[in-house]
């Protein structure tokens, strides 16, 4: 193993422990909503209506250091496409949003921030966890009543 590979094992075990340290300061306790893969330890928690999962991902691939990744589902995708969602979708993008994108996943429209977990604080994980939820709740109720769509905690 490298000095880069045991930096980037290292990186990856401190933003996992800076994870549970700030799930735990929200009152949820991390052993209770962590699940391991090969390569992720991922944990849900609820913040009001919105379900959001927390992972931290090793290195794979190209990507050389670990991440953390923090997601949540807003709202069901309509069937057909409505491109008026999605021009909205890119217009909050752009100008609403901070620390945080839409995107698609599957069926669903979700909200995402990703980083790359060297250099992580704690500060950083608690704004990224607080930023999904606040705009997955407020944007599940907005984006079902403009557009009539169901929310993903609904569906």
């Amino acid at each position: 193993m490298t000095a880069a590979d045991n930096r980037a094992d290292s990186d990856v075990k401190r933003a996992v422990a800076l994870v549970e340290k700030t799930i735990e300061a929200l009152g949820i306790d991390p052993a209770a909503s962590r699940k391991e893969r090969e390569g992720h330890v991922a944990y849900a928690l609820r913040r009001g209506s919105a379900r959001i999962l927390v992972a931290v991902h090793s290195p794979s691939g190209d990507l050389a250091e670990g991440r953390i990744r923090v997601v949540a589902p807003v709202v069901l995708l309509p069937t057909p496409d409505q491109p008026e969602l999605l021009r909205y979708l890119l217009s909050a993008n752009a100008t609403e949003l901070v620390g945080a994108a839409f995107a698609i996943s599957g069926n669903e429209v979700v909200v995402v921030a990703e980083r790359a977990v060297g250099d992580l604080d704690a500060s950083e994980v608690d704004t990224m966890i607080r930023t999904i939820g606040r705009v997955a709740d407020r944007y599940d109720d907005q984006l079902s009543k403009t557009f009539e769509l169901t929310r993903s905690s609904d569906g």
